[in-house]
């Protein structure tokens, strides 16, 4: 008979209440000799009055020992409330990292991450008993079924690295790379309520690739097409992987949801995530987000899904100092594009190793492919092959480190890398936000997430006070937000200090090799970069973080945001139409935030038009609220084109817009030519000079600029018998055959007629384009005369001197000029701009309509004849 078992008699272990400050003095960790001050300013504050809040948002910048604030709040939750403890972390690379912390603070923690079934039994019994933190990742609790869903504390790691990991459990994401037949089934399901343009760029070739897309489906025409959506998303939901477990989480509230598509991807979600419907993140008694930066127009509570945070801010003495020094700067500034690609490269090939953050998958690929060709040696690596360790670039002598929609959660200090590069300005991460800020023209509310995204950026590779690298940002939309006065003040005082001195030295640089020379130097040059360093810290206590006016009035309307998105999601209409109303209340006065209060009242025209017939409201109440969206601004073009789509009263002004088209391309053309610096001018200069070459190839490459700068859609087919250019604007469309190179006195012949004329033809073919779009041709010549046996095949086709194009083309650089004068007074894009560029393109006789006369007021089979 085998021994009994000797078991063993629980003892009850007395709770002694000790705060996290006290917890840190008994670990005695050899390695921290004292709590630094803003480190024991938190913790008191935490403890003192924040300990039984719900929600707490708390502030400290990078390199200032977040991760062990953390860890003592955690270990005074599960020691003191005897709570089940979660520390969250964007990736499991850093859960390791927090985890070997933890261990080296002496603090009870187990790790699970990876597959949850795999999770350790006896580490997960620890957690479950409360005998240790859990370490693991934001997915871990933000899927359909997690295991742990009982936690009583969540910390949040970074906690603006969790927008994705948390919106994604509620964003159908339908991309076309990974189920084409989903993906244009859609389209086409609501192609009558996408424009002609854009349907045949997603549809077809997309021969204006360059230019992305952003827009949304009119809800009134999503809701009325609802069901044959369910059922074809239904049907094929099972073979498109994780789009089954957001869809799972949505179906049953599509009303509350909308649709956003580009060329590339379909989402369909809720305005805010609702976290709270979410049980294991519901559940906890307590959640704590921890951030570099909390900013300041409540979006860590639009990412969250919770109404209100308890804020423990930055700590006073704090304000004007963070980790490290960065020699920022801006390429596009003084040089072109193309420049300013190569002296990134350059940079790379001097330093070895590299970090670059991009916004979205499309430019992460565009620099992949330019260091794979100019720098073949070199290892490339990307999210993925870091997302354990971080020891594959560690080891590698020559590698770049590639990561998309990434601006928290990886720390390379030291030597590790001296080198960060934001490829392209970090407005767009989805195609919400895409939307809001490029068709929208709703910045205020994004301008807070862009600071907020370059301040964590600028950290990635400062990890402590005498850390330092070089930060190239790269793109002229980069540029323009950071001359902005309104926007630089709202960084960190030290951000501004060296914002303003990357920009004032920038501009001064003679070429690229100068610019590689200088970062080369700040960084193996000890007095040089001494030098530096005391410049940019004798302007810091010059500047002062302001936050704005608009700023304010989005906090104001955060809590109500999140309710309204609860309320459309539980279907409570009468509540959701209270805040609405709230919300656009709290958005009146001043132009800055006119885009951003007229979405809300396109959202509530929304929630008018879901509640009509199902609770007792006036009938005419979307209209109402459509009619004010819409009368904000003539020149936001996805709501000119929504009058053909939404009930509106009928005496509504109708916009025109084509003109709104036009103006807010010609808008962008401006901003990427640069509303700063001499970048302008020489391409000024070098329009002016291809459109006045009467070699071909040249003169073709000017009447494509010219089309562009007019803001028309402006390419030049490639191929035999292609036209020499084509310009589109939504159903206009204009062909150009140029025959610059020919003699003058010559008539213009029968072959060039009739090559004309096929031009038609291949437009029709090619653009796949409906029945009512309008094609004009036009042959540009420097003749004035044409055969009379030309004349039966020159009906229908117009004819332009080329000289009367020049003419045009220096027309166009005095509008840009005039243009950008006013981007320049009002800082940069705003809603009012547009409607200030459609006023200046009618004044100038240059709008759309103006265009086409000019190109259509000589007929061909009217000019003198000849033999």
């Amino acid at each position: 008979m085998s021994e009994s078992f000797k078991f063993v008699t629980p003892k009850k272990i007395k709770i002694i209440e000790k705060d996290p400050e006290s917890i840190f003095h008994e670990l005695q960790i050899p390695s921290v000799k004292g709590l630094w001050s803003q480190q024991a300013d938190i913790l008191r504050d935490y403890y003192s009055n924040n300990r039984d809040k719900e929600n707490i948002a708390l502030e400290l910048p990078t390199g200032t020992g977040k991760t062990l604030v953390g860890l003592l709040i955690a270990e005074y939750r599960r020691r003191c409330k005897e709570n089940r403890v979660l520390y969250l972390c964007p990736t499991r690379q850093l859960a390791n990292q927090v985890f070997i912390k933890a261990k080296e603070y002496g603090i009870s923690a187990c790790l699970l991450i990876g597959p949850q079934a795999h999770y350790s039994e006896s580490d997960y019994g620890n957690y479950l008993r409360g005998r240790a933190i859990a370490i693991t990742t934001y997915s871990a609790i933000f899927n359909t079924n997690p295991r742990l869903d009982d936690a009583n504390t969540i910390i949040f790691d970074d906690a603006h690295s969790a927008e994705n990991y948390i919106s994604s459990l509620w964003t159908l994401n339908i991309k076309r790379k990974d189920n084409k037949n989903l993906f244009e089934n859609i389209i086409k399901l609501f192609e009558d309520d996408i424009s002609d343009y854009h349907y045949n760029r997603i549809m077809h070739d997309d021969y204006d690739h360059y230019i992305p897309i952003y827009d949304l489906i009119p809800y009134p025409k999503f809701l009325f097409k609802k069901v044959d959506l369910i059922s074809l998303i239904e049907a094929n939901v099972e073979d498109c992987g994780n789009a089954k477990y957001a869809w799972s989480m949505i179906c049953n509230n599509i009303e509350a949801c909308q649709m956003f598509f580009s060329w590339g991807e379909i989402n369909i979600r809720p305005l805010i995530p609702p976290t709270l419907t979410h049980y294991a993140f519901k559940n906890a008694s307590q959640r704590v987000f921890m951030s570099a930066t909390l900013g300041d127009g409540g979006e860590l509570e639009r990412i969250t899904g919770i109404r209100e945070l308890k804020k423990i801010p930055i700590p006073k003495g704090w304000e004007k100092y963070s980790n490290g020094r960065r020699l920022i700067l801006f390429p596009n500034l003084k040089f072109t594009s193309n420049q300013a690609i190569l002296i990134a490269i350059n940079a790379i090939s001097k330093q070895k190793k590299a970090l670059v953050l991009c916004p979205d998958n499309s430019r992460a690929q565009v620099f992949k492919d330019l260091v794979n060709a100019a720098l073949p040696e070199y290892q490339i690596l990307e999210s993925r092959d870091i997302e354990d360790s971080l020891e594959t670039f560690l080891h590698n002598e020559k590698v770049v480190l590639i990561l998309t929609n990434r601006y928290d959660g990886i720390d390379l200090s030291g030597d590790i890398c001296r080198l960060l590069i934001i490829f392209g300005m970090p407005q767009a991460t989805n195609l919400q936000e895409g939307f809001l800020w490029n068709r929208l023209g709703a910045n205020s509310i994004l301008n807070e997430l862009v600071k907020t995204r370059i301040t964590q950026a600028l950290g990635r590779c400062t990890r402590s006070s005498d850390d330092f690298a070089n930060v190239l940002m790269i793109d002229p939309d980069l540029v323009k937000f950071c001359a902005k006065k309104e926007n630089i003040e709202a960084f960190h005082s030290e951000i501004q200090a060296e914002i303003e001195f990357g920009l004032t030295n920038s501009e001064k640089m003679d070429s690229a090799e100068q610019m590689v020379d200088f970062m080369y130097n700040f960084i193996n040059n000890k007095e040089y970069f001494s030098a530096i360093n005391d410049a940019i810290n004798g302007i810091r206590d010059e500047y002062d973080k302001v936050v704005r006016k608009e700023t304010i009035k989005l906090t104001s309307s955060v809590s109500n945001e999140v309710d309204f998105t609860y309320a459309l999601w539980k279907n409570e209409l009468e509540r959701a139409l209270e805040k609405a109303k709230a919300i656009i209340d709290s958005l009146s006065g001043g132009k800055e935030i006119a885009g951003y209060r007229a979405w809300w009242f396109y959202l509530a025209g929304n929630c008018a038009y879901l509640a009509n017939g199902k609770i007792n409201i006036d009938e005419r109440l979307a209209r109402e609220y459509y009619t004010s969206a819409l009368s904000i601004s003539s020149a936001m073009t996805w709501l000119t084109n929504l009058v053909s789509h939404v009930p509106t009263k009928d005496d509504l002004l109708k916009s025109d817009r084509y003109l709104a088209i036009q103006a807010e391309n010609i808008e962008n053309i401006v901003s990427e030519l640069g509303i700063l610096g001499v970048k302008f001018e020489k391409q000024m200069t070098e329009f002016l000079e291809s459109l006045n070459n009467d070699d071909a190839k040249i003169f073709e490459k000017g009447l494509e600029l010219l089309g562009k700068y007019l803001g028309f859609d402006s390419t030049k087919p490639k191929g035999d018998g292609t036209p020499d250019g084509i310009w589109q604007l939504d159903n206009i469309i204009y062909g150009f055959e140029a025959k610059t190179e020919e003699k003058k006195d010559a008539p213009i012949s029968i072959d060039n007629c009739r090559q004309a004329s096929g031009h038609i033809n291949w437009i029709k073919e090619k653009r796949d384009i409906k029945s009512d779009t309008q094609i004009t041709v036009i042959i540009i010549s420097p003749k004035d005369k044409i055969h009379e046996d030309a004349i039966p095949q020159s009906r229908d086709l117009f004819h332009k001197n080329v000289e009367e194009i020049r003419l045009l083309g220096s027309l166009t650089t005095q509008l840009l000029r005039k243009i950008r004068s006013l981007l320049v007074k009002d800082h940069g894009s705003t809603l009012f701009s547009r409607e200030q560029i459609c006023l200046i393109l009618t004044e100038e006789r240059l709008s759309y309509q103006d265009i086409g006369q000019k190109l259509t007021d000589n007929p061909l089979s009217e000019i003198k004849a000849s033999k």
